[in-house]
C-alpha cells in the first residue's frame, strides 16, 4: 500500500481540521493510500521528531493542512533538510495565498482527488540570506506586517479581513523609506511605503495579484511602492483588488532571479506572512525547487 505523511495544524484558520482527520484519512485510505498523521507545533522539538519519522517510515509524498504560515515552516524544513518528496496543500488558513495560486481547492473530497490524480508541478523556492526560505513572498513597508501582528482570534472569525482592517489602521502613521535595490541588472534607489517580492500571482489575500507572475521561471517579480497622495494610495488599493498593478506609475516593477536590498530605516519583513529578518537581505532564488501537486 502507498503511504504518504499527513501533517496538520490544528490552530489553522477556523481551527476545524481536527474534526476532519478521521475522514481524510479514510478517503486516502478507499484509494489503497495509507497515511500517518503528524501534529505540528505540538511541542518545541517539532523538528526532531518529524526528522526521526522521515528517516524511519518510507513515504511516497506530504500533505499538510494548513495556511502560509505552516507551509513556510515546512518548506524551511524539507529544504535545510535536504528531503525531497512531493507536496499538497489543503488551504485552511486565513489567506492561502499559495495554495490558491497553485489551483488548489479548499474542498475536501477534491482536494483529495488532486493529490491521488498525481500532477506535479516543481516550484521556485526564494532564500533569504542563505539560512531562510519562502515559497510566496517576502515584503516590508506599510501593511506588511498586518499578518503577523494581527490577532489569532480576528484572523479566525475575520480571514483576510482582518489584515485589511489591521492596515487601514496603519494608514494615519504612514511613512516611508528610501530602499536600495540591486540586482545583476539596475540599481535603483527609491523613496518607498511598501516593497513586495512575488515568487506568484497571490499575495496578503488578494487574488491574482500580479498576473505576469510565474512560480517556475526562476525569478522574482519585484514591486516598489512610491511614497505617492493619499489619492493616489486608493487608487493602488483598487488596483489590487482588480488585478491591474502593472503599468502604474507609482510602482517600479522589477523581475530578477537574486537581488539585495538594503534601506535607511531598520525594518523587519515579512517572510509568507510570518515575522522575517531585518533590511539588509540578500535574496536568491533557487530553481528547481520543491515539487507540488497542483489543479492548474
Amino acid at each position: 500500500m502507498k503511504k504518504g505523511l499527513f501533517l496538520y495544524n490544528p490552530k489553522s484558520g477556523d481551527q476545524s481540521v481536527k474534526n476532519k482527520i478521521d475522514y481524510i484519512i479514510k478517503k486516502f485510505q478507499q484509494s489503497g493510500v495509507f497515511l500517518v498523521p503528524f501534529r505540528m507545533f505540538d511541542t518545541s522539538n517539532t523538528d526532531e521528531n518529524l526528522h526521526e519519522l522521515l528517516k524511519s517510515e518510507k513515504f511516497s509524498f506530504i500533505v499538510l493542512s494548513g495556511g502560509d504560515g505552516s507551509l513556510n515552516y515546512l518548506v524551511n524544513f524539507l529544504m535545510k533538510n535536504g528531503i525531497n518528496l512531493p507536496l499538497g496543500v489543503f488551504p485552511c488558513g486565513t489567506c492561502n495565498d499559495f495554495a490558491r495560486g497553485i489551483g488548489m481547492t479548499d474542498n475536501m473530497d477534491e482536494w483529495v482527488n488532486v493529490i491521488l490524480a498525481g500532477k506535479t508541478r516543481i516550484v521556485d523556492i526564494g532564500c533569504v540570506n542563505s539560512d531562510r526560505y519562502f515559497v510566496g513572498n517576502i515584503g516590508g513597508g506599510v501593511f506588511a506586517g498586518a499578518s503577523f501582528n494581527t490577532n489569532n482570534e480576528i484572523k479566525k472569525a475575520l480571514g483576510p479581513a482582518a489584515y485589511y482592517l489591521k492596515a487601514l489602521g496603519e494608514l494615519p502613521q504612514l511613512e516611508s523609506f528610501n530602499i536600495l535595490v540591486k540586482t545583476e541588472n539596475y540599481s535603483i534607489e527609491e523613496n518607498v511605503i511598501l516593497f513586495i517580492l512575488l515568487n506568484g500571482r497571490n499575495a496578503a489575500g488578494f487574488s491574482n495579484f500580479l498576473i505576469e507572475a510565474d512560480i517556475s521561471d526562476g525569478l522574482f517579480d519585484i514591486l516598489l511602492f512610491k511614497n505617492a497622495k493619499p489619492v493616489e494610495l486608493a487608487n493602488i488599493f483598487l488596483k489590487m483588488i482588480s488585478s491591474g498593478l502593472s503599468g502604474d506609475r507609482n510602482i517600479i516593477y522589477l523581475r530578477a532571479g537574486e537581488c539585495r536590498l538594503e534601506s535607511d530605516k531598520k525594518m523587519q519583513i515579512c517572510v509568507d506572512g510570518e515575522q522575517g529578518p531585518f533590511l539588509p537581505l540578500h535574496v536568491r532564488c533557487i530553481q528547481p525547487g520543491i515539487r507540488f501537486f497542483v489543479n492548474c
